[in-house]
């Protein structure tokens, strides 16, 4: 998987992605849909929710699984946690070196005109976006299959982003309302446009990374450290400290690792 991004890419969901695709090559399928760009434009993703709505909201809705990460926008009583500061926190599951994805977030509300919701799409498209449509492009060309995403056509990505918030979301744990109008209007199930369980593509690497596999993570993080140049050390060292649900700190320092020792290869051959 490290030598189809050639990147270190620490999202542990991209695992499950390569295996997805693994899988649609088994079967002899040659073209994948894939379902980018809803949740960066029409409000579908927790954090976005969190921000919005605010944590008490949002567990109220029976988020709880999300605790976690609701956490990490709890300050002393009184201070003011503006919003930029509110998504990075949320967005962050590592280090951020001279606070670079704040400066980004920061930038990109700045220029969403007052409209939060509008803000926090281009907060995602400033930080995570590009990383996350490559990783998929590049897992899905390693088994030789043509990814496709009907949700990023031009005229549809304009019109999303347009849109006021009550089409995108008005109940914290019902995002992309906008979408969930319109299969409920095509008449599919409840089950489709009901769902309010928004758990994202699952992994259980994290899970992995601290049981079983904790000492094997370690040991490949430690060989690269010992022969890691000093700007990637402190990355590996903090990928030895077990980390949480939300955190991938481990799993940033073992992909970083695994492109270091495929660095290496390429470079003896």
């Amino acid at each position: 998987m490290m030598s189809a991004l050639d990147y270190p890419m620490g999202n542990a969901s991209t695992f499950s992605e390569y295996m997805a695709y693994r899988k649609i090559a088994g079967l002899g399928l040659k073209v994948a849909v894939g379902g980018l760009g809803p949740d960066e434009f029409l409000m579908g993703y927790v954090r976005q929710a969190l921000v919005l709505f605010g944590p008490d909201a949002v567990l109220a809705a029976g988020m709880d699984a999300y605790k976690p990460l609701a956490a990490k926008l709890m300050h002393a009583a009184g201070e003011d946690l503006d919003s930029a500061e509110a998504v990075t926190r949320l967005v962050l599951r590592g280090p951020d070196p001279e606070g670079r994805i704040h400066d980004l977030i920061q930038g990109a509300m700045e220029r969403a005109g007052g409209d939060l919701a509008r803000a926090l799409t281009l907060a995602d498209l400033a930080t995570a976006w590009r990383p996350l449509v490559m990783t998929s492009d590049k897992l899905a060309s390693a088994y030789a299959i043509e990814r496709r995403s009907p949700f990023l056509a031009r005229d549809l990505v304009e019109l999303s982003y347009r849109l006021p918030q009550g089409h995108k979301i008005c109940h914290p744990a019902e995002g992309k309302r906008i979408l969930r109008d319109a299969a409920k209007a095509l008449g599919l199930p409840r089950e489709v446009w009901g769902s309010r369980d928004k758990l994202g593509f699952a992994s259980p690497v994290p899970s992995w990374l601290n049981g079983k596999l904790a000492g094997w993570a370690d040991a490949q993080i430690r060989t690269a450290l010992s022969e890691a140049p000093a700007a990637m050390r402190p990355l590996l060292e903090g990928g030895l400290k077990p980390g949480g649900r939300f955190d991938r700190t481990r799993m940033q320092a073992l992909m970083s690792a695994a492109w270091f020792f495929d660095q290496s290869v390429r470079a003896a051959a």
